[in-house]
């Protein structure tokens, strides 16, 4: 009798993608006392016991330097800038990552920011919720909270940190945004984001936008950037953003990556606790993993919630709509209204036209592979570690379209960004050496 065959064994699951985006909340400590904060920070003296401490910290930034070279990390509280080991973190981060800075930029006088940019910071995001004191100061908790970020940016501006103004947009003030837009622009700001409000934390005492609020807003941001090209304006926590500017899975465009502006909770992004426990993004409170017992690898890589996010489909209409993949909705909003990180987006009203079916996945086409001579290898090594991973790609699919087979130096010079470019972005990682 014939043995039985053998069940094949299933085929691996493919290693996730790094992430390129992580938020990390170095502390609960705030000297302000913020009605949305999703963190519910607090004014304290002294740190809490349980945080992090230099040492864990910068055990933490050495692993995603490993896992995730030239990702931003956002070095953010609480106020971040009450830890007195920020810029050696910053030091720290900035050989492999980017790292940026966000603040209330109240405490950002000229020798912090002068600081951070010797410690190699990419730039400062500074929250400015009004064009006037009066909605600042009373959304802060503090009076003078406005002056005080006006200074802030004013700092970061002299000691030549890239600036990114934020606004976290209410009913109350998003009417406001035609004139915050013009501010960024003209302190030199390199972008505005517009950060839409998802009730966690202190937040859940606050009203959220209407679905129909949502979409007049979304289309204002698009208006405000047509009216200053020169400023990257950005919709966070808001992925419907893709719909508007009719970008599908897999494809970039007006200054929009592939993945840009969709949900990346547990995709290319997390969040980091001051405690040192991960979450899929700030306002997904529910841990995924503890970096005191487990490492960063193994917590991205297993966890089924975050495989969940990366895999799963959502439900309900988001399930079924045209812009599934690309947008996804929101996965945060989804939990704090369903209790499900997986069911539809409750604040978005887009209906797809009829005859319109779900969006697929994008194709993933496998990244061609070329040999790098070591002088090519040595030229890539003094681009600024953010900026290196997208230029390797680059240059290496733009080598297999020529049908070259060896990356030598005098391809990387042929093919390489403009040097003002490189320049530019080098001066705000505090990287001196030259160009590729």
């Amino acid at each position: 009798m014939d043995a039985p065959l053998a069940t094949p064994a299933p085929a691996p699951e493919p290693a996730p993608q790094p992430p390129c985006i992580v938020s990390w909340n170095l502390t609960g400590r705030c000297n302000l006392a913020c009605a949305h904060c999703y963190l519910d920070a607090v004014q304290r003296k002294t740190q809490v016991r349980d945080e992090l401490d230099t040492q864990d910290a910068l055990a933490v930034i050495e692993q995603l330097s490993r896992m995730a070279p030239g990702a931003m990390l956002v070095l953010t509280g609480g106020e971040p800038l009450l830890r007195p080991d920020l810029a050696q973190l910053v030091e720290a981060a900035a050989v492999e990552l980017m790292p940026v800075v966000g603040t209330n930029g109240t405490l950002l006088d000229a020798a912090r920011a002068r600081t951070l940019e010797r410690a190699g910071a990419a730039g400062v995001g500074i929250s400015l919720d009004s064009s006037t004191p009066a909605f600042h100061d009373r959304l802060r908790g503090v009076p003078g909270a406005f002056a005080g970020a006006h200074r802030g940016i004013a700092a970061a501006r002299e000691a030549g940190l890239a600036i990114v103004v934020q606004t976290t947009v209410f009913e109350d003030n998003r009417g406001d945004l035609a004139a915050l837009a013009a501010f960024a622009a003209q302190a030199g700001a390199m972008a505005f984001n517009v950060f839409f409000l998802v009730c966690t934390g202190r937040g859940v005492t606050q009203t959220d936008l209407s679905p129909g609020s949502y979409e007049e807003t979304l289309g204002e941001i698009v208006r405000l950037q047509d009216q200053h090209p020169g400023l990257k304006i950005r919709a966070r926590c808001a992925p419907w953003m893709r719909r508007l500017q009719g970008l599908h899975a897999g494809e970039s465009g007006g200054g929009y990556a592939d993945w840009s502006s969709a949900c990346l909770a547990g995709r290319r992004y997390f969040r980091i606790t001051p405690q040192g426990r991960v979450t899929p993004c700030p306002y997904v409170p529910t841990p995924v993993g503890d970096l005191r017992v487990q490492s960063l690898q193994q917590i991205w890589a297993d966890h089924p919630t975050l495989r969940a996010l990366r895999t799963g489909l959502p439900g309900g209409k988001c399930g079924g709509c045209d812009f599934r993949s690309s947008c996804g909705g929101c996965r945060a909003r989804a939990l704090a209204e369903h209790g499900d990180l997986l069911a539809e987006d409750p604040k978005c009203a887009y209906v797809p036209a009829p005859g319109r079916v779900p969006e697929a996945p994008p194709p993933t086409a496998a990244r061609p592979r070329v040999a790098w001579a070591p002088e090519a290898t040595a030229r890539l090594a003094r681009v600024p570690a953010f900026l290196r991973g997208k230029l390797e790609a680059l240059l290496e699919e733009r080598a297999a379209s020529q049908g070259v087979a060896r990356i030598t130096a005098e391809f990387v010079a042929r093919h390489r960004p403009p040097a003002a470019i490189l320049d530019r972005l080098r001066t705000r990682v505090g990287t001196r050496e030259p160009g590729a």
